[in-house]
């Protein structure tokens, strides 16, 4: 069927961009991602001495029983809980650094925040560095652990920025292909082709596609109210919920897409390999590689050769290419052979053979041969037909 030519390569474009990360301007992310891991690597070791600072801690006042904890056991453990929350903090800073789908505005806004908590914890440190006595430590302490508490209601509401910004991106593609196959689809149906299952796979797509949108709004509004600590932990957990409703959807989105893609690239053969290639049918074929290639039939050719000899023959006209190709309107046949090939035919009646190394696309209805055997374009049952073998 034809609607495999028309479809089949912008389909297959849609799913790659689908994939791909947002294009905000970023630094290469191989060196933030090198920078979050050793942010977090730095976190885990300080987390480490906490717990032993803790541990540590816990143990002296446990002995001590009525007695206060010695001074510098008390310091040591105020510094080290200080130390593991300025690194929790730059981890996160990293983490807002690696995400793609945060824009640039929301990244500097983000790090601003978390920066002025690092500082006052920084300096508070210092201060704890340099206290005398116990007392001084316990006032510290206060002041640390209620700006601490802030912090990780912030924390929490950026993850969830962070996790709203990765869906909002992934369905605003989604919505972007869910418009363009519609327009696709639509094209195909005035042109006369059957589109129904192609429209039934469409609608699927885009009830999934508001369903998870609907998921995504409800994730973020349960993130958004997040404003104390005992909301960190229900909200952030209620929201994550509907962030794994909004994640099932999307999936059910893409196993749509990829069925549209199989469905129109059925007609769609592709074989590659080194050796002999016999193609006979009506629709196009792309032929690259090296090596020697006889085509004939009723149509158009094009043809770009790097170092090789082009004859063709027949009634028609001859049309030179801005990147250097050569199309031959209404050729009759033509014998190509050298290195770094590229033909590229379309008409009815056409007939390949070709010997080498290389790939070949086959789009439409007929056969084709190689040392494997006989294959299938198109068979009449499936609307889409077609089959592959490697040579």
């Amino acid at each position: 069927m034809k609607a495999a030519k028309v479809l089949s390569i912008a389909l297959a474009a849609m799913l790659v961009l689908s994939l791909l990360p947002a294009g905000y301007a970023q630094p290469p992310m191989k060196k933030v991602e090198e920078r979050y891991k050793v942010a977090k690597a730095n976190y885990l070791k300080a987390l480490e001495v906490y717990k032993s600072a803790r541990q540590d801690y816990l143990k002296m006042r446990e002995m001590a029983k009525r007695e206060p904890v010695p001074f510098e056991k008390a310091k040591n453990f105020l510094l080290r809980s200080i130390d593991a929350m300025i690194a929790h903090l730059e981890m996160v800073k990293a983490r807002v650094d690696i995400t793609r789908s945060l824009s640039e505005e929301e990244k500097a806004e983000i790090t601003e925040t978390l920066d002025s908590y690092i500082s006052w914890l920084e300096e508070k440190r210092q201060e704890a560095e340099q206290a005398e006595n116990r007392e001084e430590l316990i006032d510290i302490a206060k002041e640390v652990r209620k700006e601490w508490a802030e912090a990780r209601v912030e924390i929490k509401k950026i993850t969830g920025k962070i996790i709203i910004s990765k869906i909002d991106y992934v369905l605003e593609k989604g919505e972007e292909i869910g418009d363009r196959l519609e327009a696709r689809i639509e094209a195909l149906k005035e042109e006369g082709y059957s589109t129904q299952e192609l429209e039934a796979l469409l609608a699927d797509y885009r009830e999934h596609l508001s369903l998870a949108k609907e998921k995504r709004d409800m994730a973020k509004e349960k993130f958004e109210e997040i404003s104390s600590v005992e909301d960190a932990r229900i909200l952030f957990r209620e929201g994550n919920a509907f962030v794994r409703e909004a994640n099932k959807h999307i999936r059910e989105m893409f196993k749509d897409l990829r069925q549209i893609i199989r469905e129109v690239k059925r007609g769609e053969a592709e074989i590659r390999g080194i050796g002999f290639l016999y193609a006979k049918g009506n629709g196009s074929a792309v032929i690259q590689g090296n090596g020697s290639i006889f085509v004939k039939g009723e149509g158009n050719l094009t043809v770009k050769v790097v170092n090789g000899t082009v004859r063709v023959a027949g009634e028609g006209e001859k049309q030179e290419n801005s990147d250097g190709s050569i199309t031959y309107i209404g050729f009759g046949r033509a014998r190509i052979s050298g290195k770094d090939l590229y033909v590229s035919v379309e008409g009815t009646n056409l007939e390949i053979r070709a010997r080498g190394a290389g790939k070949a696309t086959l789009t439409g209805e007929g056969f084709y041969r190689t040392v494997k055997g006989e294959e299938e374009w198109n068979a009449e049952e499936v609307a889409y037909g077609g089959a592959q073998n490697e040579s």
